[in-house]
């Protein structure tokens, strides 16, 4: 899905809530770190998550994308379908993560000022197996917060 809205949100936005449904039809809302590749959304989480189980009882999903800054009150809800896929994401999409989330200028100061806590950091995310949900976008509405 090619929309102009969806890249410039996709670049303005560091979290997306992701919304999955259970195969009973329970909503579930989680918010996510992404990063785009390859025409789809790639979100990290663990094995044992409630995302990666509902995306694999049904694959529709949801995504709100937006609002993170002060007075913003842009969103975008994209509809799409996605696949849960056990262990690490591609190479090329952990590249993505590091520099999106660790190494940029702004992000790689905060990560340095709390160097102290990486490990604390790397014994919670051993804690379970990898995952990662490839998302494909297929319609994206825009609004804004009233």
């Amino acid at each position: 899905m090619r929309s102009p809205e969806l890249t410039a949100a996709l670049k303005d936005s560091r979290v997306v809530v992701v919304a999955t449904r259970s195969r009973k039809g329970t909503p579930f809302a989680v918010p996510l770190w992404l990063v785009p590749h390859g025409g789809r959304i790639y979100a990290t989480t663990s094995a044992s998550s409630w995302t990666v189980g509902n995306v694999i009882a049904t694959s529709e999903v949801a995504l709100l994308l937006g609002g993170e800054r002060t007075g913003d009150p842009g969103r975008l809800l994209v509809r799409g379908h996605a696949r849960a896929v056990l262990g690490a994401p591609p190479p090329a999409v952990i590249a993505r993560i590091a520099w999106r989330y660790y190494l940029k200028p702004e992000f790689a100061a905060v990560e340095l000022m709390h160097a102290r806590l990486w490990a604390l950091r790397l014994r919670y995310y051993l804690q379970s197996r990898a995952a990662y949900v490839v998302i494909t976008p297929e319609a994206a509405t825009g609004g804004r917060v009233p």
